[in-house]
């Protein structure tokens, strides 16, 4: 039921419980009867409530952005604890005095929706609250979530009734309100759902999350004299002897064993035991309010930038874009002396290796295997990871070596024994000190930094839901061996549809079709195309200046005898297929700020793009068809990479390193673009031995109708 918010007494709830009984003619029995049942359970039972503001202004440009305010709570007396929200709340918290001042304005935009139960006990009504706090922070109409905590319980007595519970308690939140609660499969749908750190974590999860507060619980224990007793107790910022080596914890995982889910759950734990805000170096720093961030996450893709920047300002953990969620360059400078060797200021760090002005208490670095291992344009050192860690007091790093996409991301020797990729330290939990040396970029300075290092590794699949020899398959294709056997799923498993095509128009029509599915049943859709970077693209340039419309395109031409081949332009008339690359219907569409800031798969425009490895590298999709371009081939029975054809020179361009390799990079593509479907995974390829390979793999190729 609602109650207008601001109204606590008895009679207040009674009203409301009777107005409720009305409207929803519940029961047959005597009314009298039916209506002290009803107050049992709203009043007696434990409650699960979200408390909603319309604080949205629609005299502002576009609307003045999302409208809604939320808490979720839960309670076993529901008038006592909306007293206390609104009388004693507002004296100890500015979200809930500013939420009360605009209800004491507007009584008519505050209202408070009451879920009660009849099996609803402590601990279901806390994973309730839990649940509810990850769908509303996910819900585009809503601004901001104002709860400081995540509540997932593990096992109790009535768990296994608590998906059914929800999903119902939901339906009737959207039948009352559609725009704050929207389709439940279009939550479940969303990138920042799935980045949520309010999802239940797994068994795996939890235990290297354990892992890593335990290492952060050691580090300030070490340093109680600088005013720490523990995590929860503690009521500054983390203060660490310079002295004491920077604490590195990595934690490795293959694509989609959950580490975006991980790190975010992290980064609230530690904004929430630490608190936000707070200086640097315990003393009063008045720089300027950037430096009074007590925690980072460092994010290195721009589609997963947006997906974080929106997570923090909807929990409050940054009041704007790119305060506490940052590239690697953009932190790099926030904490250098911006000097040159003549004292002259600078719009950058000169020298990252040796201009380290402060260091911040926590960083998380997520996808650090995307970090520069040298210099670019707008980055003058040579290891963003160790320039990084050289300004951190505690680093959480996120890698995947099997995700390393360019030659300026290769990873040494030195690197990889820090990161636990070789020898005796591959796998290890434990902490061990690591001694980095290193040269500057003009070769004239060497520096020597220890690390103190542990490791923690994700191993179970959490996105692809199939069974596993089908994810054996995959894996054995893209980052074993590259052998392509006959797949055979366990028929008594979850099933994960893969399809083999000899047409990408027919790929199409079934990337389509499946789309079409997906939002018929309330779902976002999220079934789009992919390519490996084998057709030209540039952001800069048009293809023909002459021809303006014209987009860089994924072309494709069949020649007379029925075979697709490559095609640098293609018109998509008989015999040609072509789609343009992703961003190049962003024009046509208006180029907004706000579609910008959504994922590129959750556009629905993009159905009529292509994406690549830059839109879709950290994200999910239902369905992903991928377009295997000619860099891809089956030569001496296993898979084989040809760089010359690709486009990618990002991938393809050598180092000097005599290890560095080319094939690598476009393995790890191949990889990454052939583990983002959730369901289903449709393929065509230009090599005509692979696409027949394929297909005889999975029992021939797939038929589309229509």
């Amino acid at each position: 039921m609602t109650l207008p918010y601001g109204n606590f007494r008895d009679e207040d709830f009674s009203k409301a419980i009777a107005e409720y009984k009305q409207s929803e003619a519940v029961g047959s029995r005597d009314s009298n009867f039916e209506e002290r049942l009803l107050e049992e359970l709203f009043l007696r039972y434990p409650t699960v409530y979200i408390v909603s503001a319309d604080v949205g202004d629609s005299g502002k440009k576009h609307g003045g952005g999302p409208p809604y305010v939320v808490y979720v709570g839960e309670t076993n007396d529901i008038r006592s604890r909306t007293r206390q929200h609104i009388e004693l709340d507002p004296r100890t918290r500015t979200d809930w005095e500013r939420l009360v001042r605009f209800m004491r304005n507007h009584q008519d935009r505050v209202c408070q929706y009451i879920i009660g139960d009849r099996h609803f006990n402590k601990s279901l009504t806390l994973d309730m609250e839990n649940r509810l706090m990850g769908y509303m922070q996910s819900v585009d109409a809503v601004k901001l979530v104002m709860n400081r905590r995540t509540n997932a319980q593990d096992m109790y007595y009535t768990s296994d009734e608590f998906d059914s519970i929800f999903s119902k308690a939901w339906q009737t939140l959207h039948e009352m309100e559609p725009d704050l609660f929207p389709e439940e499969k279009a939550i479940l749908d969303s990138a920042l759902f799935k980045a949520s750190p309010f999802r239940k974590l797994t068994d795996e999860q939890r235990r290297a999350e354990e892992a890593v507060l335990h290492v952060l619980e050691s580090v300030i224990v070490q340093n109680r004299d600088e005013g720490f007793h523990s995590l929860t107790e503690s009521t500054g910022p983390v203060r660490i002897n310079d002295k004491v080596h920077t604490q590195v914890i990595v934690v490795q995982g293959m694509s989609g064993t959950g580490k975006t889910v991980l790190l975010s759950h992290l980064f609230y734990q530690i904004c929430a035991r630490y608190g936000i805000y707070g200086n640097l170096n315990g003393k009063d720093d008045n720089r300027s309010a950037k430096a009074r961030q007590r925690s980072y996450i460092i994010v290195n893709q721009a589609e997963q930038a947006n997906v974080y920047n929106q997570m923090a300002l909807k929990l409050g953990l940054q009041k704007q874009r790119g305060q506490c969620v940052v590239g690697a360059v953009q932190f790099i400078n926030r904490f250098s002396k911006h000097t040159n060797r003549n004292g002259r200021s600078t719009g950058r760090a000169a020298d990252p290796m040796n201009s380290v002005d402060a260091k911040a208490d926590v960083v998380l670095i997520d996808e650090a295997h995307l970090l520069l291992t040298q210099g670019s344009q707008s980055y003058s050192g040579g290891n963003q990871l160790y320039d990084i860690l050289r300004r951190s007091k505690v680093a959480i790093v996120v890698f995947d070596p099997e995700q390393v996409l360019r030659g300026s991301q290769f990873v040494d020797a030195q690197e990889s024994r820090l990161l636990g990729l070789t020898g005796s330290e591959h796998g290890t939990t434990f902490s061990q000190p690591m001694l980095i040396r290193e040269k500057s970029r003009d070769g004239q300075h060497a520096r020597e930094d220890t690390f103190q290092v542990s490791h923690v590794r994700l191993d179970q699949q959490m996105r692809i839901q199939a069974d596993p020899a089908t994810c054996a398959w995959l894996d054995r294709m893209t980052v074993k061996d590259g052998v392509i056997g006959p797949l055979r799923p366990d028929p008594s498993e979850h099933p994960y549809e893969i399809k083999v095509f000899d047409s990408p128009t027919d790929l199409r029509k079934f990337i389509r079709r499946k789309d079409q599915e997906q939002r018929g049943e309330g779902s976002l859709g999220l079934c789009r195309l992919l390519a490996t970077y084998d057709w030209p693209y540039s952001s800069k340039n048009q293809p023909d200046p002459r021809e303006p419309s014209r987009h860089w395109q994924v072309a494709l031409r069949q020649e007379d005898s029925g075979q697709w081949v490559w095609a640098e332009e293609g018109q998509d008339g008989d015999g040609e297929f072509a789609m343009p690359w992703n961003y190049e219907l962003y024009e046509a569409q208006g180029n907004s700020t706000a579609n910008h800031r959504i994922a590129w798969a959750e556009l629905p425009f993009t159905i009529d793009e292509v994406g690549s490895i830059f839109t879709i590298q950290g994200f999910d999709l239902n369905y992903a068809g991928v377009i295997i371009g000619p860099s891809v081939t089956y030569r001496n029975g296993k898979i084989e990479f040809e760089p010359k054809f690709s486009c990618n020179t990002l991938a393809t361009n050598q180092r000097s390193e005599p290890e560095m390799n080319p094939v690598d990079n476009l393995r790890h593509e191949f990889n990454v673009l052939l583990k983002r479907g959730v369901h289903g995974l449709g393929l065509f390829a230009v090599d005509p031995e692979l696409r027949d390979r394929l297909a005889w793999a999975v029992g021939g190729f797939a038929q589309v109708r229509g």
